[in-house]
């Protein structure tokens, strides 16, 4: 959907409505007309994807019949799919396993691309390399692109995420979609009848407690993230991938 109204790249030249900011008006072009006459803007189209995708051990995680890596490939594609019809450029890399990279292509076609590039993925037993996947896509990817990396973040995972974030924020934007366990919440809405499930409730907080921490790091340091259960994950990137289209941060 395009948003009338602000945005970055220039639309038409209208009359201009009420509402309208100064900035809008195009003065040159209402003294000749001599009625005002606004600028009509558009979100920024021709900008470049990347999702970069873990395929370390932790997305072996299940969630019913579904891995979070399952529910990660669903999201990559929906969320391909709505990039391309928004006429940005979409590029995928994957890291921590079968190393595949698919430089940025526009178009709807590339939706085909993307699935020839991920059809026969599966997740490994590698432990997340964090700082090599965000230097080997700073070596790929010159121009400034909106990188989305998809993994499951766990408070000892900080030491070398922030790191390697911060070297990719240098020429890149980056959005943090965090995959959290199902389980998690379905541990705190039961009741607890005996020992063992006082037990297993209080290292549910305790894990719960670790991670909120994990991503309240990421905040302050203006990270932007996502933490959501899998599936919830591909309506919840789409969501945040038009926010930030609309804000103009890319």
């Amino acid at each position: 959907m395009q948003r009338r109204g602000e945005g970055l790249d220039f639309h038409q030249l209208r009359e201009y409505r009420s509402g309208d900011a100064m900035r809008q008006i195009d003065w040159h072009t209402s003294a000749r007309y001599k009625r005002l006459i606004s600028k009509e803007y558009q979100e920024e189209r021709d900008q470049q994807i990347i999702l970069l995708l873990d395929c370390g051990r932790r997305m072996l995680a299940q969630d019913d019949t579904l891995s979070h890596f399952d529910h990660s490939l669903n999201a990559v594609l929906l969320l391909a799919y709505v990039a391309l019809r928004q006429g940005d450029a979409l590029g995928l890399m994957t890291f921590s396993g079968d190393q595949r990279w698919l430089a940025p292509r526009k178009g709807m076609n590339a939706i085909n691309l993307v699935l020839k590039t991920i059809y026969d993925l599966q997740p490994t037993l590698r432990t997340s390399d964090y700082l090599q996947a965000m230097t080997d896509l700073m070596q790929k990817q010159r121009k400034r692109a909106l990188v989305v990396l998809i993994s499951n973040l766990r408070d000892e995972d900080n030491a070398e995420l922030l790191p390697a974030i911060q070297l990719l924020r240098k020429q890149h934007l980056v959005l943090l979609a965090s995959l959290q366990e199902t389980v998690i919440h379905q541990v705190l809405e039961q009741p607890v009848n005996n020992f063992n499930e006082a037990l297993r409730y209080a290292s549910t907080c305790h894990y719960l407690h670790q991670r909120h921490q994990a991503h309240d790091k990421l905040k302050s340091h203006r990270i932007l993230h996502l933490d959501t259960t899998p599936e919830k994950l591909p309506v919840m990137m789409v969501n945040r991938y038009l926010e930030i289209k609309r804000s103009g941060l890319l």
